[in-house]
């Protein structure tokens, strides 16, 4: 009769490998496609959601969970001139919002202002070290946008250090993994 920590251990096994080949997966593009009205649909709610949103700005122009909701619906939209808008007006509301500043820098680094997301995310880790997106968001400039590997290494490991539970820990630590094969380090 199998030990109950053995059960437990297989599948935990099994559970890591299920989890692994659905984060492969998410990197390629989808082998099939949802239908149009799906899409279709979300884009639409989104887009009702916004203009319901801007409304209610209208008459409070500096509620901050409102421009935060708006950077948020643009952002998913993928709109991040007009995200950047909302986000940079709400990060001036409230500079002590971590969230904001770097959704801020997240979207002018999309807007090809990295070296201000850069700076902005620097001043997030120094003043919010236990904000984990923060340190994020920085190792993927660093990764992607700088090709700067020593530095996105260091900001993947605080990532980690800083979120114990975050669901895309599995995905740094894929990605910390190609960052030290390339820097041929163990």
């Amino acid at each position: 009769m199998l030990k109950p920590k053995v059960i437990f251990a297989a599948f935990l096994f099994l559970f890591s490998i299920f989890a692994l080949y659905m984060w492969i997966n998410s990197l390629e593009a989808p082998s099939h496609t949802h239908s149009e009205d799906e899409g279709t649909s979300r884009v639409k709610n989104i887009e009702k959601s916004i203009t319901e949103l801007e409304k209610r700005l209208e008459t409070n122009p500096d509620d901050f969970n409102i421009l935060m909701a708006l950077g948020h619906a643009y952002l998913e939209l993928q709109n991040y001139k007009d995200a950047q808008k909302y986000f940079g007006k709400a990060a001036q509301i409230n500079p002590e919002s971590a969230e904001a500043q770097t959704d801020f820098a997240l979207t002018l680094s999309k807007n090809n202002s990295v070296k201000e997301a850069l700076a902005i995310l620097e001043k997030v880790t120094k003043t919010f070290p236990e904000y984990g997106d923060g340190w994020l968001q920085l190792a993927v400039i660093y990764r992607f946008s700088l090709k700067d590997n020593e530095k996105a290494l260091y900001n993947f490991q605080k990532f980690m250090e800083v979120e114990k539970q975050s669901e895309l820990i599995p995905r740094v630590k894929e990605e910390i993994k190609k960052i030290k094969a390339e820097m041929n380090i163990q």
